[in-house]
């Protein structure tokens, strides 16, 4: 079977929208949804990022916001900024429902750290899951929750996704 190694999934936010129904999502599986542990294990999954996403809250109406998605160019107002102080909360909790994957998966699952730590999950078939930010909004200028962040195994962030964050103005100084 040839390895699988995922560059982005949203198993996160559906654990995070699901507090009641988590543990059946990942450890027992559902057959819905894109990924859980039985299915990872059988179809060769050997790892991925797992993302840590806040959904941008509803401030439009949504049939008329769908409307436009679908008509081009596409020219839709980004949505307002979410503050460090906002998006702290949800990250946290969906950082910390990966290390409870990492725990609740008896050895199957591990939060890699390191470049090494992802090959050693490889050789011995255990799923490597490394912690992505998409979007960066629970980090503050100071970039002091980076540093929690990067204690809990955050190794990989996208510093702006789809609405501005505090990175906008670090990015229009290298334009």
């Amino acid at each position: 079977m040839i390895p699988v190694f995922d560059g982005h999934n949203d198993l996160l936010l559906r654990l995070l929208l699901a507090p009641d129904n988590r543990e059946t999502i990942w450890l027992k599986g559902e057959g819905t949804g894109h990924l859980d542990l039985p299915r990872m294990k059988a179809g060769g999954f050997a790892g991925g990022f797992f993302a840590i996403y806040l959904p941008t809250p509803v401030a439009h109406d949504s049939a008329s916001y769908m409307a436009m998605m679908e008509t081009p160019p596409y020219t839709l107002p980004l949505p307002d900024l979410i503050t460090a102080t906002e998006g702290l909360p949800p990250a946290f909790a969906a950082a910390s429902l990966l290390l409870w994957m990492e725990r609740s998966s008896e050895g199957a699952f591990r939060v890699c750290h390191s470049g090494a730590e992802v090959r050693d999950c490889l050789s011995r078939g255990v799923i490597a899951g490394i912690m992505h930010m998409e979007g960066a909004e629970a980090i503050d200028e100071g970039l002091d929750a980076l540093h929690a962040f990067h204690a809990m195994g955050l190794r990989s962030i996208g510093p702006v996704w789809s609405r501005p964050t505090i990175f906008f103005k670090f990015i229009q100084l290298l334009i």
